[in-house]
């Protein structure tokens, strides 16, 4: 798997002047290259705009948008430079004087202000570079008038901006609602140097991840992930292709190499839910496995559907009793269930298995988890605020949350959003961007229950991340499916298709 990593804001200065005082770098050649990446990644788009205006800051931020405006005035490009205040920074300060020595003029807010009066509707692209990413809220009044004309003007018919939306601040969106927030609607992102952190979820329109593009600078970033500073958050990417053959049977498989599975839960009128989780992991090719339920009926249900099935009415205690549950590995508990089951708290899990959490298997706050080494936990934003006892809005707050939670606990936790987060036991944690509305539907956290199941089931010799990071990507490939809204049966008829 190969490993993204993202940078905290911290991180990305440090990087910063590692390159420079390590490394030989000048400041000053490092933003020419951030510049003149963006102009090259971006040609298509400046073709698009009768004018480009690019507003700068005093700081690093601003010096990259002054020479962002030198290469684009140097291929004949329409452009206007505006400034919040001189460049305090020197290698800004010597794009800014580059600036004003050809272009002529660098305007301030005010002339800003009366340029989009007159200006034509949807004539001009703005090039955010007011605030980077050492940014601290919350911003002045005369900023933030700034960036609402930014936000409201009929002129500007796309913003981007550079290493990150001015004004832009989770941490703050986390303790005050969005109303109250002023930064920049982009509608893209270039960051530069360093994949940020502090942008992943930035998200102004519903169901909507802004898009990000990262430039390459030249920064020497597998030398500095050495570096003791360095927070181990990755990028998991989707491998798609991967996902789907390794779940493909093997000629000389019987029912156990093809994999194995127990799954506990769906109480009275909830069987359903643990139905599909077994149901997701038998259709995509697992070989034999067996259903606890504490509902009576589970037995009558499951027959009725395939008499192959193995089910049968039981508490927790009395499964782990069963025959079947030391022949097998894997494990999924918790959905259909509406209370932490007796006999899970404090119980030892053995080092040999892996146990998936999910729905009524999440604990409440101060409930004993399982022990284990392979203990993983799937709750959405409602259960991780249950479990924790505290309410989380952004991901950065799931984050600062979940790692002294999972390094107390020993358990991994992946946090199901339109951003996934999977935070492990020694600190490392890993992003899943990949925002699929198809999901959003009842029923298909059970599923990716199941799907977690059958790759664990498989003895892929692979890490607890790089397993999840293929049943995440084989469940991306329901983004395929021409239904606007799926069930979770549709969903996975879709996948097994697939197979």
């Amino acid at each position: 798997m190969k490993q993204i990593p993202l940078f905290t804001n911290q991180e990305s200065k440090d990087l910063d002047s590692l390159t420079i005082s390590s490394f030989g770098f000048s400041e000053q050649t490092l933003m020419g290259m951030a510049a003149l990446s963006v102009y090259h990644a971006n040609e298509d788009l400046w073709k698009t705009a009768e004018s480009i205006w690019i507003v700068c800051g005093s700081g690093g931020n601003g010096g990259d948008g002054y020479a962002l405006a030198h290469f684009l005035f140097q291929e004949g490009y329409d452009v206007k430079v505006y400034q919040t205040s001189p460049n305090k920074n020197n290698a800004g300060k010597f794009y800014e004087s580059l600036v004003k020595s050809t272009i002529g003029s660098v305007g301030d807010l005010k002339s800003f202000a009366k340029d989009l009066e007159e200006a034509e509707v949807d004539s001009v692209l703005l090039v955010d570079a007011l605030l980077g990413t050492g940014f601290l809220s919350p911003i002045s009044p005369e900023l933030k008038n700034t960036i609402d004309l930014i936000n409201d003007s009929e002129v500007i018919f796309y913003r981007l901006s550079l290493d990150t939306p001015s004004g832009w601040d989770p941490y703050a969106l986390g303790q005050d609602s969005k109303k109250n927030q002023s930064f920049i609607y982009s509608d893209s992102i270039e960051e530069l140097g360093t994949r940020k952190w502090e942008n992943v979820g930035y998200i102004y329109e519903k169901d909507s991840l802004i898009p990000r593009y990262y430039e390459a600078i030249g920064f020497p970033i597998r030398t500095h992930l050495k570096n003791a500073n360095f927070s181990k958050r990755y990028y998991l990417e989707p491998d798609p292709e991967k996902a789907i053959q390794v779940l493909k049977r093997k000629h000389k498989a019987h029912k156990y190499s093809a994999g194995s599975a127990i799954f506990y839960g769906g109480g009275e009128g909830m069987e359903g839910a643990i139905l599909l989780s077994e149901s997701a992991f038998s259709r995509l090719g697992g070989g034999i496995s067996k259903i606890f339920s504490p509902s009576k009926a589970i037995a009558n249900l499951v027959l009725k559907e395939d008499l192959s099935k193995m089910a049968m009415s039981s508490d927790f205690e009395t499964m782990v009793l069963d025959p079947f549950f030391s022949k097998t590995k894997t494990l999924v508990v918790g959905p259909g269930l509406t209370s932490y089951p007796d006999g899970l708290s404090g119980w030892s899990l053995g080092s040999s298995k892996t146990l998936i959490l999910d729905a009524g298997a999440i604990p409440s706050f101060g409930t004993k988890l399982p022990l284990g080494e392979r203990v993983i936990l799937t709750p959405h934003v409602g259960e991780l605020n249950r479990m924790t006892g505290k309410n989380h809005n952004t991901v950065q707050e799931a984050y600062d949350t979940l790692i002294p939670y999972s390094k107390e606990n020993k358990v991994y936790v992946l946090l199901k959003s339109f951003v996934s987060l999977l935070v492990c036991p020694d600190g490392s944690s890993y992003v899943w961007e990949s925002p699929n509305p198809k999901l959003a539907t009842m029923g298909t956290g059970d599923l990716l229950s199941g799907i977690l199941a059958r790759y664990f089931s498989l003895d892929l010799e692979l890490s607890i991340p790089e397993t999840i990071q293929l049943a995440l990507s084989f469940l991306d490939h329901s983004k395929q499916l021409e239904e606007p809204y799926p069930s979770a049966h549709q969903i996975l008829k879709s996948l097994v298709e697939l197979v």
